[in-house]
């Protein structure tokens, strides 16, 4: 195999899940794979509630990365599935497949016994590696793209279950009406931005082969309250001029750390449109390490997790609104008599 140059290796390491790295720079190649936060540092802002469900509440458990369990008690909704561990080398150099013990694991881990519907945001391996395995074991739907529906097909998903997004009509799943918003990836987009898988994807596979295939966000309404998902740190602009939520899901890997003029503007057409009252990161955790209970932060070559978190933290603080980080398997529960965002 040839050997790669630095620049090469960190252009891989950091675009390998949809994000560019911009320059190696001269800091050395070292310091490029160190974590660009502190999580302790955020200590006071972080949330984690195990307790019962009450009704009216809904519960959000972290998986890493951007994948999250929803469950009111009785219905389960998980977007995007991305469980399986994918070391550096290996997405670099490896061939990706999911590892269904550690799957098999971590969902028995969060209860995750009740999924009936599955949302990818886009088919980078990061957000839908799994999408496949787990839309099997539920007997799920799995809801998606093209490209996402092909990496069903890829992994032998029944066509009864696979169910294209329809961009502005709700879904309803139990007693959450989820809308399928068009939204756009973080700059950066490896593989081209919304470049589709065009044949059925099987494992195992490069990663590389998880083309993008265009970028959703999603609302999740439950009664009278609502939450936004949105996994990457890009958007259209006006797309959310009449979206409110009480709670934004919300990945801010890449730009939003390292670039300032985007990260004013990112806010403005996203966060500051939708007004929510709980904010939660995504996407910020180094997604080449398993996933536990504690957690590093994105490397330096893909991202500036403080210099994101600390912006968001003064810039939600001037409407009220909390800044609510959770690490590896933490919940948020949502709306009811006690939960957060009511």
């Amino acid at each position: 195999m040839k050997k790669l140059t630095r620049r090469q290796v960190l252009a891989r390491a950091a675009g390998i899940g949809g994000v560019v790295v911009a320059a190696a720079g001269t800091g050395g190649y070292l310091g490029f794979l160190t974590p660009s936060g502190d999580v302790a540092d955020y200590a006071e802002h972080l949330v984690d509630d195990q307790r019962a469900l009450q009704p009216g509440e809904v519960r959000v458990t972290f998986l890493g990365t951007t994948t999250l369990l929803v469950d009111d008690g009785t219905t389960q909704l998980l977007f995007d599935a991305f469980i399986t561990d994918i070391s550096l080398s290996t997405a670099i150099f490896g061939k990706l497949r999911t590892d269904p013990a550690k799957v098999e694991a971590t969902l028995d881990r969060v209860g995750a016994d009740r999924i009936k519907g599955i949302f990818v945001s886009h088919s980078h391996y990061d957000h839908a590696l799994d999408a496949a395995y787990i839309a099997r074991r539920a007997n799920a739907t799995l809801h998606g793209s093209p490209s996402t529906l092909n990496i069903g097909r890829g992994g032998d998903v029944p066509e009864a279950q696979l169910r294209a997004y329809e961009v502005g009509r709700p879904v309803k799943i139990g007693d959450f009406a989820v809308t399928v918003l068009a939204s756009k990836h973080s700059p950066g987009t490896k593989g081209g931005d919304g470049t589709p898988i065009t044949q059925p994807l099987r494992q195992p596979a490069d990663a590389g082969d998880y083309l993008e295939g265009g970028s959703f966000d999603f609302l999740v309404e439950y009664g009278t309250h609502s939450l936004l998902v949105k996994a990457s740190a890009g958007y259209l602009p006006g797309a959310l001029d009449n979206v409110r939520a009480d709670a934004m899901f919300c990945g801010t890997a890449g730009s939003v750390g390292k670039d300032a003029a985007f990260r004013s503007e990112f806010y403005a057409q996203t966060v500051a449109k939708v007004r929510p009252m709980l904010f939660v990161p995504l996407h910020w955790n180094d997604f080449f390490t398993p996933v536990t209970g504690h957690l590093t932060t994105n490397m330096k070559a893909i991202d500036d997790v403080a210099a994101g978190w600390d912006y968001l933290i003064d810039q939600l603080g001037r409407t009220h609104a909390e800044f609510a980080p959770m690490e590896g398997y933490s919940s948020v529960i949502l709306f009811g008599p006690t939960g957060r965002a009511a």
